[in-house]
């Protein structure tokens, strides 16, 4: 309608009312605010216009172009999908369709759509550009480059065309080329805003920070409510490691357009980076809720998962993205290496393969395989596998270190040293080698070995701030806290933004008793990281390592106040509450963390050997299946598994876990120890000292492994091997306060009461907070009748942490063996705070038995049959009391 009709009609509508819009009159409306950029407004328009005329092709086609702009690819696929009903030759409608189907994961099925659409119409440009898209998103660079040079055939201005051949020459490496493409685009339009968020990618990807920064605000001037450039900016922030940023961007894109799907991707992964796996899973969800093709959000969600031990649903969520996208790169290798991690080598070799097949120039596929073979010991084709990576990665070192790393992920600490020791044979002025093999080394025990390599590394480039951190770790284990202080004084003074650091100084000054020091630190962290929960979590785990046992409690407490349903946080409290002698709390904490993350194998795991520790048998065992059924790499669990079957009276189960363990490929001194011990059990005596001989020849280095070695000579009956042991590994720990601490613990299970006392009081003297120190002792001098001070001990523990129930419970048995009903009575109330009754009068009779009161426990242990008749752990202790005193003839009650 012309100008001056639509005028003279306003004019005399002051005394009638405009006639009302018809269906035209709003799809007219739609396509110009659709031009103006407004496609909110526009996909209003298009919709009324499809309430008036339910057939109107050409509003679905450009509702579902709006949609597109919007990044609804969902809603898009609908009007795609209704304008193909109606007519299944438009090819526009094809184009629009792959398009959306390419966003929602589907890339192949995208493809096919354009391919349609082109045999439609095969002399349109923008066609070719976007099938060019789509086949570089399908790592088919080449043939992204050949489409997108016909379409500049076809039109030398075509603006799209340069933008999309320079992401596609970026890609293949040719970042002059890019470049000049975008620049192009520039020339021909000012302001073409794709072209400087493309430009200023490449820019960021080059180390050309301020290029880029200056594209982007350039960009945003032109646009400054495009959402798309923020979550771009965001993407670039955080591959600069700027999290605050990209976090503030990711919010901006998201407040702009709520159904940006990829901002919410984008943001949990910065999430789970920031330690924060609950947050990453919430946007995760979220993508997954509104849009349940979005194949990257299942491979996102699966690194999350894996991160969190949950390698069950981890593989879920990558063949989810493969039924979407059987062609996804990444989805295969993330599927291959959790497969791996839980014992599927045939079908991490299958993933693996399928990657190679589908990108042939992915040398990590190639490493991971040569893991695999070389585990199913095909050491050719493992040979050829590492060959192809190094041809790709033209440096044998830097192939040795990311086969060492995936390794490291599989948990063979032993077999990914193999890999940096290779590595610095064949070039020992490898910095990085250095470096990656002192983290391995640190986790095995052998700290001062991995000084030496981070002594080394540093030589070679003192420029590296992550070597200065992990020094400092451990030089602090080593309790050299002035030493420690200074490596991460420097790491900060290379790399003022290294939140590890500030978390680990402020940890330092925490034990060193420097609380101001260390609240500046923590403040320093969150300013970089403003995520107290993880902050809090981290530092409370160092101070665990650094044996401050209050401060790490305060931390984790700390952490629940600010989040209760935060992951991990019930997992490291609850160990430390163990090892404080809090049972039960530390059972509600494992309780908690597993209904917080029901597939966390660690939890399950300590759960496991607690339970085993308070006599539920059946449970303990339940648990230590369940972390194998979740992990059945995790060798941990089977070595647990093993001693609490032998500790339970199983030495047969013991063996066959044992067995499994040392059929690895580097067998721990421990396992051997273990199986001995088990052996021995069965009668078994020449077999189980050949282990203790092989145990022996693998030359024990750590303290743990002599302090294994000792309960073993004991338990045989060979207390000078076993003294001999208990000495070396008191003087082979860097912190002998520890080792005395764990031998006193030791020789206190096995009835050797003088020496468990004088190591626990050279515990207390050195640290006289250690609580547990004071527990053991007053176990060891209740069973020796010194009373008195047994009491003293269980009160000083209580007075550190007064919610321990083993210390109420330990006291209240010695109150009965004074004479003090009374008292007994009392702290026997307190325990029941914590603890429920069948529990506390299970838990007090085997204290009391322990103590020779046999008739006090055989009471308290019937009270717990009271209380919980179908116990089997409470029948057992009670029958190993009451058999010797009824007729030996006759059946136990138990079985």
């Amino acid at each position: 309608m012309p100008v001056w009709q639509t005028a003279a009609i306003v004019k005399r509508s002051h005394s009638h009312p405009p006639p009302p819009m018809n269906a035209e009159d709003f799809f007219n409306q739609g396509l110009m605010k659709a031009q103006k950029g407004d496609h909110r407004g526009a996909v209003e328009a298009l919709t009324e216009a499809i309430k008036l005329s339910p057939k109107y092709m050409g509003a679905y086609l450009n509702r579902g172009n709006s949609r597109l702009a919007m990044q609804d690819s969902q809603g898009a696929l609908e009007d795609f999908n209704q304008v193909l009903q109606m007519s299944p030759m438009v090819a526009e409608a094809y184009m629009g369709r792959g398009t959306a189907r390419a966003r929602t994961g589907d890339k192949s099925g995208g493809l096919e759509d354009i391919n349609r659409a082109i045999q439609l119409k095969p002399k349109v440009p923008a066609f070719l550009v976007q099938r060019g898209t789509v086949r570089a998103e399908l790592h088919d660079l080449e043939g992204a480059l050949e489409d997108l040079n016909q379409a500049l055939q076809m039109s030398p201005n075509a603006v799209p065309a340069y933008i999309q051949r320079g992401i596609v020459r970026a890609g293949l490496g040719d970042q002059a080329g890019a470049i000049a493409d975008f620049n192009q685009a520039l020339q021909l339009a000012p302001n073409a805003v794709p072209a400087y968020v493309q430009r200023g990618v490449l820019y960021a990807q080059m180390g050309e920070k301020e290029r880029a920064i200056a594209d982007f605000d350039q960009a945003l001037q032109i646009a400054p409510k495009a959402a798309h450039i923020y979550l771009e900016r965001g993407i670039m922030r955080a591959n600069l490691k700027e999290h605050l940023g990209a976090i503030s961007d990711f919010n901006q894109a998201l407040q702009l357009n709520p159904n940006l799907m990829p901002a919410y991707v984008q943001r949990g992964a910065i999430r789970a980076a920031l330690g924060d796996p609950q947050g990453a899973l919430e946007d995760l969800n979220q993508v997954l809720k509104r849009s349940p093709q979005a194949v990257s959000a299942y491979i996102q969600r699966g690194l999350v998962c894996a991160e969190l031990g949950n390698k069950l649903q981890a593989l879920e969520d990558f063949n989810q993205a493969l039924q979407r996208e059987p062609g996804s790169v990444d989805a295969l290798l993330n599927r291959g290496m959790v497969r791996a991690e839980l014992g599927d080598r045939e079908g991490a070799i299958a993933d693996f393969t399928e990657a190679l097949k589908l990108d042939s120039k992915r040398a990590s596929a190639h490493l991971y395989r040569s893991v695999m073979y070389l585990e199913l010991d095909e050491r050719q084709k493992a040979s050829e596998d590492f060959n192809l990576a190094v041809q790709i990665l033209s440096s044998p070192a830097v192939a040795y270190i990311e086969r060492g790393l995936f390794r490291v992920r599989m948990g063979a600490l032993r077999e990914a040293l193999e890999d940096l020791n290779r590595c610095l044979r064949m070039h020992s002025d490898s910095a990085p080698a250095y470096l990656q093999r002192g983290m391995i080394r640190l986790p095995m025990g052998d700290i001062e070995g991995a000084i030496a390599d981070f002594d080394q590394c540093l030589s070679l480039d003192a420029s590296l701030d992550s070597a200065y951190l992990q020094r400092g770790i451990a030089n602090a284990q080593l309790a050299n806290y002035p030493a420690a202080l200074e490596d991460f004084d420097q790491a900060l003074k290379l790399n003022p933004r290294l939140v590890p650091a500030y978390l680990n100084r402020s940890g330092l000054l925490l034990k060193m008793g420097h609380p101001e020091g260390a609240a500046t630190d923590l403040k320093a962290a969150l300013k970089l990281n403003p995520n107290p929960v993880a902050a809090h979590l981290s530092r409370g785990i160092i101070l665990t390592q650094l044996g401050d046992e209050q401060g790490a409690l305060d931390d984790f407490n700390r952490v629940i106040e600010l989040n209760p349903r935060a992951i991990a946080v019930y997992y490291n409290r609850g160990i430390l509450l163990a090892s404080l002698g809090d049972q039960q709390g530390a059972l509600d904490d494992f309780n908690q963390e597993l209904q917080i993350n029901p597939a966390s194998a660690p939890a399950y795991l300590h759960r496991g050997t607690l339970r085993a520790e308070l006599g539920e048998t059946e449970a303990a065992l339940q648990d230590l299946d369940r972390a194998l059924q979740l992990a059945p790499r995790f060798l941990m669990a089977r070595f647990h598994r093993g001693t609490v079957r032998s500790e339970l009276g199983d030495p047969h189960g013991a063996v066959e876990d044992f067995n499994r363990l040392l059929t690895t490929k580097s067998p721990a001194i421990p396992a051997y120890v273990q199986r001995a011990i088990a052996l021995f059990e069965l009668g078994q005596r020449k077999q189980a000292m050949d282990d203790l001989s092989e145990a022996v020849r693998l030359e024990p280095k750590s303290p743990e492994d002599y302090l294994h070695l000792a309960v073993a000579y004991m338990r045989m009956g060979e207390p000078k091997a076993a003294s001999e042991n208990f000495n070396r590994a008191v003087e082979s720990s860097p912190y002998p306060v520890r080792t005395c601490l764990q031998r006193g613990a030791f020789q206190l299970k096995s009835g050797e009461m003088v020496g468990a006392i004088t190591d626990l009081d050279y515990v207390i003297q050195v640290n006289p907070t250690l609580a547990s120190a004071y527990l053991y002792r007053g176990q060891a001098r209740a069973r020796q009748a010194d009373y008195a001070g047994a009491i003293e001990d269980f009160t000083q523990v209580l007075n550190f942490y007064s919610t321990s129930t083993l210390a109420y419970l330990s006291r209240s048995a010695v109150h009965l063996l004074q004479g003090n009903p009374s008292a007994a009575e009392q702290d026997f109330e307190q325990a029941l705070k914590n603890s429920a009754p069948g529990q506390a009068f299970f838990h007090r009779g085997r204290i009391r038995a322990e103590l020779g009161d046999t008739l006090g426990a055989v009471a308290d242990f019937e009270q717990a049959a009271t209380e919980n008749p179908q116990s089997s752990s409470v029948r057992l202790h009670r029958g190993k009391l009451t058999l010797p005193q009824n007729d030996l003839s006759a059946e136990p009650e138990f079985e």
